[in-house]
């Protein structure tokens, strides 16, 4: 898999495109008009780390309670429905609106599903914000959070897996991202500086 990488941009080619890819690009075409994007542990996945998952995260900027009706209406069409139970479209922004997230699976199943959450932190409005464009195999995208932020995040949460999730994305991407904006987000998010060290091996904070 080759990857080129620019400031908001990453493309890929040659890249396997696993039986998870495909659902996500599935579940991601019915949002072509919704402002989203993708975090957490799906993205060490997309690019080669072999391991499970039962949900992909999703950030929404805020929408009104006619877009989601609209978003919803279209995910059913597209084969997936709620697995919080939810009843309609009032419920999905009610349960969205107070900071709780809304799950989507494909019809039958649970898992892996689809968390999604507004954007209501911070860290949330920056990789809002900031997200980067990854184009693959010349036909398909998806938005996805700042790698940086994404390790840090990560090397907060601190499990064994987040670990391994934050060192391989590093180790693809250290030569590309910035290094201070990295340390940025680690203090931020209260990482012990040990820890990042563990993990990510001795930064070099002056890039």
């Amino acid at each position: 898999m080759e990857v080129r990488f620019s400031k908001r941009n990453i493309k890929l080619n040659q890249k396997e495109i696993t039986t998870l890819d495909k659902l996500v690009i599935k579940f991601i075409k019915t949002m072509d008009d919704v402002d989203y994007v993708i975090v957490s542990g799906y993205i060490a996945i997309f690019f080669g780390r072999i391991r499970g998952t039962e949900d992909i995260d999703i950030l929404l900027n805020k929408m009104d309670i006619k877009q989601i009706e609209e978003l919803h209406g279209k995910l059913l069409k597209s084969g997936f429905e709620p697995v919080n139970n939810v009843k309609d479209a009032k419920e999905a922004y009610e349960l969205l609106s107070e900071g709780s997230s809304l799950r989507y699976a494909e019809k039958g199943t649970w898992a892996p599903n689809f968390e999604l959450k507004f954007v209501m932190k911070p860290l949330d409005r920056h990789a809002m914000d900031n997200k980067m464009k990854v184009t693959f195999n010349d036909k398909y995208s998806m938005y996805i959070s700042p790698i940086e932020l994404q390790i840090a995040f990560k090397l907060w949460l601190g499990s064994d897996k987040d670990y391994e999730d934050a060192r391989y994305i590093y180790n693809i991407f250290k030569t590309y991202i910035g290094i201070k904006k990295l340390h940025g987000f680690i203090s931020e998010l209260h990482v012990k500086k040990e820890i990042a060290k563990k993990v990510l091996g001795e930064l070099d904070e002056t890039k």
